[in-house]
């Protein structure tokens, strides 16, 4: 079995849960996994050691977290050369606004695009609004922004919208999908 980091950026919360569940997932199936938080990566840190990769951003005001970026860009040569796995969090999934498909796409391409880096599989996922974890000014942004794009206006919880038997079927297919990366590293390329 493999041996996969994930690295994820998460504001308030979501993104990490998410990754904390496809880490479980993955474990089920055998793998090692290993989390980190990409603002608080270990001085020392090194990906050779890893077989497979996913990471995990959040989209706040329209883009991923830097240190994610930063981080693809500079090992973008060993993202590649493995198997591995983008997955964007967006709260444009959550209600009934028609283009937050078409949006949720633009900011997973964009951040793909921003880092050169073509991962094995990619995957927007519905997060969270949450509201009593914002301050003032931006729990009223995200209100208007909310009411805009029929989310729940009601700030006096939060909303959560991950499907998680989804993420759980992502980790499931993510787990087969590295399942032979171990080897697949090690084995000599094929003329």
């Amino acid at each position: 079995m493999a041996k996969i980091l994930a690295v994820y950026g998460s504001t308030h919360g979501q993104t990490e849960a998410i990754v904390e569940r496809l880490g479980k997932a993955l474990g089920w199936f055998g793998h090692e996994v290993r989390i980190w938080r990409g603002e608080n990566l270990p001085p020392d840190y090194s990906l050779e050691e890893f077989d497979a990769f996913v990471l995990a951003g959040s989209v706040h005001f329209g883009h991923h977290q830097r240190y994610l970026r930063d981080l693809a860009r500079r090992h973008v040569a060993r993202l590649n050369h493995a198997p591995s796995a983008f997955v964007s969090v967006c709260g444009a999934l959550a209600g009934t606004w028609p283009k937050a498909e078409s949006e949720a796409r633009k900011y997973l391409e964009q951040f793909i695009e921003e880092t050169g880096w073509a991962p094995s599989t990619s995957r927007s996922m519905a997060g969270a609004i949450k509201y009593t974890r914002y301050r003032w000014p931006v729990r009223m942004i995200m209100r208007v922004v909310s009411a805009r794009t029929g989310r729940p206006t009601d700030t006096s919880r939060d909303w959560d919208f991950t499907d998680w038997e989804g993420v759980d079927r992502f980790g499931a297919e993510l787990a087969d999908r590295f399942a032979g990366s171990a080897a697949a590293l090690e084995a000599p390329p094929r003329a």
